[in-house]
């Protein structure tokens, strides 16, 4: 027997494994010729993959490695979040290797739950957004992202001439052969705490950009109307109409409505964005890498540039336009007695408001120059009434919109902030879009040809144990031993309309749902209680809905064959997964500068009392939402001084005082940090209010 096997087999037979010393010792290695071939056949048998070295202990066998996404923390360290969903690895700061928070990497199981990073597949971050710290000799940026565990040091060659304590774009430059991470300043946004660097911080920092490629732009600049009606339906002379916000500009939805003997026939007319945006293209790729428009108060980040977005594809009253038209002959229930899908050219004949059509439903506007369109926003209300009594004995849930308004002054500075208004109107075109998107989804899967689905799966049984044990909390009360149907939720949620916490409790019901996303297996949408669903109607501002043209266009055409659906299929796989992690980016961007508005326009209002609700409870104090859904945290050393724990049922609980979520607050705002948007608060309240008192839950009748 060889040396080499000697060693492996001594390695072999202790299952515990042994030391370098250990092994020498019984292999008797004494002389410096004999411990150099030791030390030799020992690394071939590493390379070799017989044996591995773990914390300074020798094994027989493969090391257990293992592929995931490390989600840093500001301390230093990182967890590995692993493909094959088993339980976190953390990853001390010296194992890490050069890896960076969001990178896909390997890691090597140790003992103790821990792990070394032995690989980088693919960098999460090659740029970052942070603020720059100017040093004599160079300079490092601290990243806005507090997952990401290290500074990046900028070399004074390249910081682009960045002034101290500003936001910057950093590239990034990992290098394990040295303790730190380098980085390349592209761009300054502009001063820290400044609203326009704010903003781009924001923006950028999910991955988003504010300006498009040149390429793309000369692209856009190229494209022009053309009137070109072949093989479309001419549907000019149809009284054709757009209802949109006052801000509105990219108009991509229109709608026509007729009565008909004991029913209604209804157009949704789409811009036809497809038309003017082939696959493949340089506008295309970028609609895909951006995937969704970003709305913020005083400005949108179109998906499109704006010379299609509001102008070439955006049906502008007066203008002709192509579209997708969907044409649905109903009866007097809602009930679908034909559907038809075309190509056609379109002319609006009003741009019309939320607000203007709610004022004439309700009698507010009588004039002479809404003659024209009177009849049909009433023939239209009517309708949307009909399909949303459909819609809610078939169960569909009715959130309460969470949406905020902030309103800006000319200058960006913030006047107030309030609930976001909704009106009849919002209600009546969101039924039709909903209708349209259905029997579309419907249409598309009944021909097989591949789409990308709106899929909104059932909710786990443990979130809604949790949904259940904060309801109990206050006071409520839900049966869902016989399972979740969407009907039991909408029912629980119209029984507790008009209470004080309905839009908390509504809040809480959405995160216990499960994330709706885009996928290319049609798996219904809970939510909507519906079967099929796509969406359909906004494909100037959401990339899936510009597939989803694709395909009824290709049914329409008679285009549909094996060549194109193969094709086609990976290229929905794509957009899926591009689009529902860009949508949930853009809505992590979106929140956070609301929250920064919000910052904002509190931070004059130190010392000034409000009411609100409990939102939340942590052991370090708890969170408190005013009526104009601004959330601020109260610290546990401004509440009356107790021994405070929280329990199972989300409260704070103390020997004396108790604070459960949902429950009525006053507070005064202590202070503000407009950079890390944080608003904090003192309790203001009458500490004999809060003394612990059982509470009985409501016996509702809500049994599943």
């Amino acid at each position: 027997m060889s040396f080499k096997e000697k060693i492996f087999q001594e390695i072999k037979s202790d299952k515990l494994g042994c030391t370098k010393e250990e092994l020498r010792r019984r292999l008797h290695v004494r002389s410096k010729a004999a411990n150099t071939s030791f030390e030799k056949f020992l690394r071939e048998l590493q390379n070799d993959g017989r044996v591995f070295i773990e914390n300074g202990m020798i094994f027989a066998g493969r090391p257990k490695v293992v592929k995931g996404r490390l989600k840093g923390n500001r301390r230093g360290f990182a967890f590995l979040i692993r493909e094959d969903g088993g339980e976190d690895i953390f990853i001390p700061n010296r194992s890490l290797n050069g890896a960076l928070h969001g990178d896909t990497v390997r890691v090597r199981v140790m003992g103790g739950g821990e792990g070394e990073v032995v690989g980088v597949d693919e960098r999460g971050n090659d740029k970052l957004v942070g603020t720059y710290i100017k040093l004599e000799q160079g300079g490092y940026v601290i990243p806005d992202n507090k997952d990401f565990f290290t500074y990046i040091y900028v070399p004074h060659k390249l910081n682009k001439g960045s002034p101290n304590n500003s936001k910057v774009i950093v590239k990034v430059k990992p290098d394990p052969q040295i303790d730190r991470v380098n980085g390349e300043i592209l761009r300054v946004l502009g001063k820290s705490g400044e609203r326009d660097a704010e903003v781009l911080s924001i923006l950028h920092g999910y991955g988003f950009e504010d300006q498009f490629p040149q390429k793309v732009l000369e692209a856009a600049e190229a494209i022009k109307y053309e009137p070109d009606f072949e093989g479309r339906t001419d549907l000019r002379d149809l009284y054709t109409i757009t209802i949109d916000g006052e801000d509105a500009k990219d108009f991509d939805d229109a709608i026509s409505l007729q009565r008909a003997e004991g029913g209604y026939i209804l157009y949704v007319h789409i811009a036809d964005v497809s038309h003017y945006v082939p696959r493949g293209s340089a506008i295309d790729k970028e609609a895909l890498e951006r995937g969704t428009s970003v709305y913020f108060p005083d400005s949108v980040f179109p998906m499109l540039p704006e010379t299609l977005s509001n102008g070439v594809c955006s049906l502008r009253p007066n203008e002709e336009k192509l579209t997708l038209t969907v044409k649905i002959e109903l009866d007097g229930a809602g009930n679908i007695r034909n559907r038809e899908f075309m190509k056609s050219v379109i002319k609006s004949n009003r741009r019309m408001t939320y607000l203007e059509v709610a004022e004439i439903l309700k009698g507010g506007i009588i004039a002479s120059e809404y003659e024209d369109v009177k009849d049909m926003l009433f023939a239209c209300k009517e309708l949307a009434g009909v399909l949303r009594r459909k819609r809610n004995a078939a169960g569909a849930i009715n959130f309460i919109s969470d949406e905020t308004k902030i309103i800006l002054d000319s200058d960006g500075r913030v006047l107030d902030i309030a609930p976001y208004p909704l009106y009849e109107s919002n209600e009546m075109i969101e039924m039709f879009m909903v209708l349209a998107n259905e029997v579309v989804a419907e249409y598309i899967k009944g021909k097989g040809v591949p789409c990308v689905y709106r899929v909104h799966q059932r909710p786990s049984e443990e979130k809604m144990e949790g949904f259940v044990e904060f309801i109990n909390a206050m006071g409520l009360w839900l049966d869902v031993n016989k399972g979740v149907r969407p009907k039991l939720l909408a029912d629980f949620l119209e029984s507790i309309k008009g209470g004080p916490a309905e839009r908390l409790i509504s809040r809480m019901l959405l995160r216990s749902m499960a994330k709706a996303k885009y996928d290319t297996k049609n798996e219904g949408h809970f939510g909507l209680s519906l079967e099929s669903y796509c969406h359909f109607t906004s494909p100037i501002r959401r990339y899936p809905d510009l597939m989803v043209h694709r395909a009824l266009k290709a049914i329409i055409d008679k285009k549909d064959n094996k060549a194109f659906r193969d094709s086609f299929a990976k290229a929905c796989e794509e957009a899926a997964s591009r689009s529902s992690e860009r949508e949930l980016a853009s809505e992590k961007a979106e929140r956070d500068i609301d929250d920064y508005y919000k910052a904002v326009y509190m931070s004059d209002k130190i010392g000034e009392a409000y009411k609100g609700i409990i939102s939340g409870v942590t052991p370090y104090g708890i969170f408190v939402e005013l009526p104009n859904t601004v959330e601020g945290f109260i610290p546990i050393d401004s509440l009356p001084r107790d021994r405070y724990e929280t329990d199972v049922r989300r409260r704070l609980v103390g020997t004396r005082y108790v604070f459960a979520t949902g429950d009525q607050i006053d507070i005064i705002i202590a202070s503000v940090d407009t950079t890390a948007r944080k608003i904090y608060m003192d309790f203001a309240g009458q500490a004999a209010d809060y003394m612990a008192k059982p509470k009985k839950a409501k016996n509702l009748p809500l049994q599943g």
